[in-house]
This record gives C-alpha cells, sequence and structure tokens, in this order.
C-alpha cells in the first residue's frame, strides 16, 4: 500500500492536488509543499473546505500535475492531469482549475494569521489539514462561539478552532463569488479570509497510505456533518437586536455561574445581575465587568415587597432591560410577578405556585387520600385521627411513602418512611427545614428518571431522559434515615422505546396543563411497572436492562411525576447535557426570557450522532459521578497541591482520557461534612465517556470513583470549628467564592427520591 510519504502530491479520489513554494515563519524554505482542497456540503446549511498540506519535499520529486508525468488519480473530475477537462499540463491549478501563484500556501497562512487564527503552523514532516466553514445564506450570527461549542469532545484531535462570527453582527456570502467568480481574486487565500471558522486538526502522520489519508478524512467530514448539519450559524431576516437580561439572584460562585455568563456572552447579550449588597458580582472589578454589564444592589428579602423592590431597581437602572430569569427555585414565582408587571416575557405565574409546591405539583397526578401535607406533628396525629363518626380519616397512608418539605431542593430533609412510628420522626425533619409544611406522598417503586423538555410555544423541540441509579433510601431496608441523595447519572436512558415516549407525552401534557409553554423544564419522575429494572450484569456493574419474563409485573408503565423544575436542571448536570447532546441550557434560559423564538429554535437542536442502543442526538454514553466526602474533618489536598481530580489524572492517564470534565468543589484546608441541610455533601463530580458502550461508560465511573483519593484529616476540626466561626464574624462574602460548600442556594437539582 502506498505511504503519503512514498508518493507526495498523489491525491486521494475526489482531492484537487496543488503545489507551493513555501515561504514560512519569515523564513525562505524553497520545498515544494504540495497541497489539495475538497469542497463539500453539510447539509443545506454549510460548504466547507478541507485544506490538507502534505510534507515538504523537493520540488523535483513529484509532477506538478500531482502524479508522475502530470496525469491525476483524481477518479472523479481529473481536474489535473493532462487527460483531464482543462488539458493544462506542468502547471499547478486552485479548486477550479485555474492556475496558481508559487505563493498561494504562503497567502493562505498569512490570511489565517490576519484573520485571527492563532499560529497556524505547518508540519514539517506530516500532513497538515485546515477546514473552512462557509454558511450558505448571509444573516445574522446566532452565537460567537458555534463551532466551539459543537465540536466540543470530538474524537478527532483539534489543535485550534477560530470562531470568526460574533454573535448578532451580519455574515455575507462574498465567500461564494471568491469561490466561483473570474479573476485573480478567486483564490484559496480570500477564502481563508472569509470564512465564518477555521478548524486545524491536528497533523496526520505521514506514514498514512493514500487510503488510509481519503479514510481519516471521510470520517472527519462525516463528524462535521453529523456535529452541523442542522444547527445554523446564521438567521437569515431581520438583524438581531441588541438586547439586555437581568439575572435576578446571581449564582453563589463562579464555578456554578461561569456556564451562565459564558452563555450571555457568546449570545451577545448584556447581562445585569440583580441580588443582595454584598454579592462577589457587586464589586466594580475588571474580571466582574466581563463578567455582567450591571450590579442592581436590591433587597432581596423574601416578604410581600420584594416584587416591588424588584420592579423599582430595573426602573432606576435607566436602560431597557428585555427579559428577566432566575435559577433560584424560591424566587420563580417573583420573578414570573416582575415579568408580568413589565410587561416582559414568562410563563404564568399560576404555573410557577404549582411547581415551587411540591403538595401541588404532586396533586396533578393524585387523586383524594393518597397525599397529605402538614405543617407539624400535631398535625400529622390530627390528620391521622379516626372521625368520631367511625369513617374513615380523608387520609390514610400506605407504605412505603415519602416525606419532604414543600419547598426544597437536593434532596434536603427527604425521608422514605417505612411505618406509622417513623412517619412523626420524617414530618418533624421535613418541617424543620425553610419553615415549610412537609408532603407526604406515596413511594413509587421504579426506574428513577431526570427529564428535560425545551418548548417553543408549547413545541416539543428537544427532550432528553437520564437514568439515576438506585440510591441508599431505595433499599427495601432503608431506614427513616437514609438519604435519597444521587450517587450518579446515566446519559442517554436505557428505557425502552416506548416507555421513554409514555413519560414525554405524560409530562408534556402536564406542562402544557399549566400553562408551560416555552423554555427549559427539568422533570423528575419514576416509571411504575417498567419492563425494565436494574441489575447486575457484571460485577460492580449495576445498570437498567430488561426484566426475565417471570419478573415482568402485571400492570401497564406509567410515569409517576415527582417534581417540576421550571428551569434548567442544576449546573453540575447541564453542563454533562451540553457535552452529551450539544445543547446549551442556559442559553435556552436567557432566550426564552427575551422572546427570542429564532435563536431558541436554532440553539435548541442535538448532534446527529446514532448508534446502537444509543438514543439519536448522543455523541456518546456518559456517566456523571457524584464523590461523597468519606467522613467529617479537613480536607488535605496531597503533596504538591494539586487537587484531586487533577490527582486523578496524573495517576491514572489511562482513566484521564475518557474524562470530559472533572470539578472540585472544595479547597485545601476546606472544612468538610458528610451531610449537609440533610443531603449528602460531595467533594466534586467527574463526568466520564464512551462511544462503545453504555456498560463501559458505567465502568470507568465506578473506576473513577474509587481513584479519586483523598486525605481529610479529623483531628484538627475543633481548631478549624474555631476558625471557621472567626471568619464568618469577620466577612459577610467569603462564601461566595468556596464552591459548592455554600448550600445558602438551590444550586443543583439533585432528585427528590
Amino acid at each position: 500500500m502506498a505511504q503519503i510519504g512514498e508518493f507526495l502530491g498523489l491525491a486521494p479520489p475526489g482531492f484537487a492536488p496543488m503545489n507551493s513554494f513555501s515561504f514560512l515563519s519569515n523564513q525562505s524554505v524553497a520545498s515544494n509543499r504540495p497541497f489539495f482542497c475538497d469542497i463539500t456540503d453539510v447539509g443545506d446549511l454549510y460548504t466547507v473546505i478541507h485544506v490538507v498540506i502534505l510534507p515538504q519535499t523537493p520540488q523535483d520529486s513529484v509532477s506538478v500535475g500531482g502524479s508522475p508525468n502530470g496525469f491525476s488519480h483524481n477518479a472523479h473530475n481529473g481536474h489535473n492531469g493532462a487527460n483531464g477537462a482543462n488539458g493544462i499540463k506542468g502547471h499547478a491549478q486552485d479548486v477550479n482549475g485555474r492556475p496558481i501563484t508559487p505563493t498561494q500556501l504562503d497567502q493562505f497562512i498569512i490570511k489565517l494569521l490576519s484573520a485571527g487564527v492563532k499560529e497556524p503552523r505547518l508540519s514539517d514532516f506530516d500532513i497538515s489539514h485546515f477546514t473552512l466553514i462557509f454558511p450558505k445564506f448571509a444573516g445574522s450570527a446566532v452565537r460567537s462561539n458555534l463551532l466551539e461549542h459543537r465540536l466540543q469532545d470530538c474524537p478527532y484531535p483539534i489543535t485550534r478552532i477560530d470562531d470568526r462570527l460574533i454573535a448578532r453582527e451580519d455574515q455575507d456570502i462574498r465567500w461564494q463569488r471568491k469561490l466561483t467568480g473570474g479573476g485573480p481574486s478567486a483564490n484559496l487565500a480570500l477564502l481563508a479570509e472569509h470564512a465564518a471558522g477555521v478548524i486545524q486538526w491536528r497533523d496526520i502522520s505521514s506514514s498514512f497510505s493514500v487510503q488510509q489519508l481519503q479514510q481519516h478524512l471521510v470520517w472527519i467530514k462525516q463528524e462535521l456533518h453529523d456535529r452541523l448539519h442542522n444547527v445554523p450559524c446564521v438567521l437569515p431576516g431581520d438583524p438581531i437586536k441588541e438586547k439586555t437580561v437581568a439575572l435576578i439572584r446571581g449564582r453563589p460562585n463562579l464555578m456554578t455561574g461561569g456556564p451562565v455568563y459564558s452563555a450571555a456572552k457568546a449570545l451577545g447579550l448584556d447581562l445585569v445581575i440583580i441580588d443582595e449588597p454584598g454579592h462577589w458580582l457587586e464589586v466594580d472589578t475588571p474580571e466582574n465587568r466581563k463578567l455582567r454589564e450591571a450590579f442592581l444592589s436590591t433587597d432581596m428579602t423574601e416578604d410581600e415587597g420584594v416584587t416591588d423592590r424588584i420592579v423599582q431597581s430595573i426602573n432606576r437602572y435607566g436602560k431597557p432591560i428585555h427579559g428577566v430569569f432566575t435559577l433560584s427555585d424560591n424566587f420563580f414565582v417573583t420573578v414570573a410577578k416582575v415579568a408580568e408587571r413589565l410587561g416582559l416575557p414568562s410563563g404564568p405565574v399560576s404555573a410557577f405556585e404549582t411547581a415551587v409546591d411540591k403538595f401541588k405539583s404532586r396533586m396533578l397526578q393524585d387523586s383524594p387520600g393518597h397525599t397529605a401535607s402538614v405543617f407539624s406533628v400535631q398535625e400529622l396525629h390530627t390528620l391521622l385521627s379516626a372521625p368520631l363518626d367511625g369513617y374513615q380519616p380523608f387520609f390514610t397512608p400506605v407504605f412505603p411513602m415519602i416525606v419532604k418539605p414543600t419547598k426544597g431542593w437536593s434532596s434536603e430533609c427527604v425521608s422514605k418512611v417505612a411505618n406509622i412510628n417513623d412517619l412523626a420522626i420524617a414530618v418533624q425533619k421535613a418541617t424543620a427545614r425553610h419553615s415549610s409544611a412537609a408532603v407526604i406522598e406515596p413511594f413509587y417503586d421504579g426506574p428513577e428518571i431526570d427529564v428535560n423538555f425545551v418548548l417553543l410555544d408549547g413545541e416539543i423541540l428537544f427532550f432528553e431522559i437520564a437514568d439515576e441509579p438506585p440510591c441508599e433510601a431505595d433499599a427495601s431496608n432503608a431506614t427513616v434515615h437514609d438519604t435519597f441523595s444521587p450517587v450518579a447519572l446515566t446519559m442517554p436512558s436505557a428505557l425502552p422505546a416506548d416507555e421513554q415516549e409514555i413519560v414525554k407525552k405524560t409530562l408534556h401534557h402536564i406542562l402544557l396543563n399549566m400553562g408551560f409553554h416555552t423554555g427549559i423544564y427539568h422533570l423528575e419522575a419514576r416509571v411504575i411497572n417498567s419492563k425494565y429494572a436494574y441489575r447486575y450484569i457484571a460485577p460492580g456493574v449495576l445498570d437498567l436492562v430488561p426484566r426475565h419474563p417471570r419478573e415482568l409485573l402485571p400492570g401497564r408503565p406509567e410515569c409517576k411525576l415527582i417534581e417540576i423544575n421550571a428551569r434548567p436542571p442544576g449546573y453540575r448536570v447541564s453542563v454533562p447535557s451540553r457535552h452529551t447532546y450539544g445543547v446549551d441550557y442556559f442559553a435556552i434560559r436567557m432566550l426564552a426570557a427575551l422572546g427570542d423564538k429564532g435563536r431558541l429554535r436554532a440553539m435548541s437542536v442535538p448532534f446527529s450522532h446514532h448508534g446502537d442502543s444509543r438514543t439519536f442526538g448522543a455523541q456518546y454514553w456518559s456517566r456523571l459521578v457524584y464523590i461523597p466526602v468519606p467522613k467529617d474533618g479537613v480536607l488535605m489536598w496531597r503533596e504538591g497541591r494539586v487537587s484531586p481530580s487533577e490527582d486523578l489524572k496524573l495517576r491514572r492517564p489511562d482513566l484521564a482520557k475518557h474524562i470530559v470534565l472533572a470539578v472540585d468543589y472544595f479547597a485545601d484546608g476546606d472544612k468538610v461534612s458528610t451531610f449537609t441541610d440533610g443531603a449528602r455533601t460531595y467533594l466534586g463530580h467527574i463526568l466520564v465517556k464512551s462511544t462503545f458502550s453504555r456498560k463501559m461508560a458505567i465502568e470507568l465511573g465506578n473506576e473513577v470513583l474509587m481513584a479519586y483519593e483523598v486525605d481529610i484529616d479529623d483531628d484538627i476540626v475543633e481548631d478549624v470549628e474555631a476558625m471557621v466561626i472567626k471568619d464568618d464574624d469577620e466577612s459577610d462574602i467569603g462564601d461566595e467564592d468556596s464552591g459548592m460548600s455554600d448550600h445558602s442556594e438551590e444550586d443543583e437539582s439533585d432528585s427528590d427520591y
């Protein structure tokens, strides 16, 4: 099999070979650099030009036509051969068969540099590969970093990506004239200047045969198709106007807020933060100005006047605000009222009032007598007391049951109750949290799922299901003290297609009946009577698989709602979904708040990858693993002060190549505890991927969990407690930068059960 190193200039079928004298890095290199191009359509939205530059070789070692005697090996069109359409022998030609100058390649690189591509280097010994991206239609740019966003975790290594488009700015299609028009301006260098984006792939080994190179390029073209063919980078029609969106209750730290702020920047939005005085984003530093346009200091006390105070802050701002949103559950109703007062896009206030009240949302699917709400243990006893007339009480508990706060998040104070004696214990725990009532509801036994909808005027633009494996409270012998804190999340779901459709129809119907119509919605549910159940499929590998025929349950599968969150899932789940499907929930939330329907639709398109048993749109199977705090104490990073996740990658490069992201919540010297507000505390989370199988993704998740090593010193806890008390007295904003150890807001959307 011929190798590229042996037959430089022999272009694979479908490519037009070229030659150029190269003058790179300000050095005159009198070396022949053959290169060839391929023009390909990516769906109806893009044209791409692949530029493949071969290693240096003496000029006389290969004929200008690309093969011995100038004969073309291009089986499709024969651009350059003596027998080709042009019949020009001894002259290099461009993509349309026109002669090119000896400095064509130099001009191409210079244009890349002048257009902002950082250090587009050519390998001396291997094959360099650039891809130029061109939209087929003129219009306004959807977002600034679309290529970077859609090419995340691409299996073919990328050296650099140059996103040329700036959100909201107009993009023309003058490149088409440069490609098809006559005259000296029709050359590769000017095409490089007008490209909407440029990708430089990692160099390809010159030991590749011609056939191997051809196959490699075919694979890359398919990968680009799966990632780009259905998502526009520009929208035709009216220009996208400059707009400002207000986030009510800024994120507690950069870790949880970073994806929100970066999404706003990519969309070309001005982001205004409305929050308490002393919030970390209030300080007008250069770093904070990069994250937000302005900070409106406002008293956010949750009383009857908070809506008025927020509206007053917006009116005093003096500049138009075109949309408001929040990611904090306890402010959903308030923000809906603010939007209503200001005439801004939002769902109805009544829908949010139902969503944030777990008793009201439970009653959307319940029948009388199955669910109750009590404010105290005394009220519970009254509820359970038989009426004097001898009739059955209105509420009769059927065990096991779930008890949880009416308002709450992150599985805080959620209990599974197996008997009447434990019911009072669970109610006491739930009512003590947030001073809210306790909801008592049935426990639905079946696979637990996270479900995310993107709706536009009621239409489902995107829908996904992720599987939550059983937690400690799911065990048959679980006690009232066991928690529903999650252990992992697997994407996409393994539920059979018919049950996924049941989930989709059931929950979509609930959302529409509530009045929700546009936005991102995160729901949690269980499927009862499922044909699937969790079983060990290999040592230590627990997964959702078909039941044995003898184990099938008699009833029909049903989807039972657990809770509704009229927002994206928490950041540690939203970011993995973005990596897996290519859909940015935080961008969608802001576009919905602005009523920007065109961009909302464009940003809701998943990848087009598909595989055996893998949901269409997921580029791989992924496993999100939560790292629980093993014991109370002070976290001590290893020698060298490397974070635990970075330490893991250094020690286990075999696992590192499968890790998509790893986040540590605590710094060296932080005090950690196993529980926070009745839910498990986590040291961090890690997302792993596999394109091979779901089983492999789960196995990788198990391995990183076991390989994650920390030292926790429990001998100096008392000293640290004294230090923490002192620090709290001296500073009221110190926790804002401390990571997920601050649970003052509902940053995450872990399931209730």
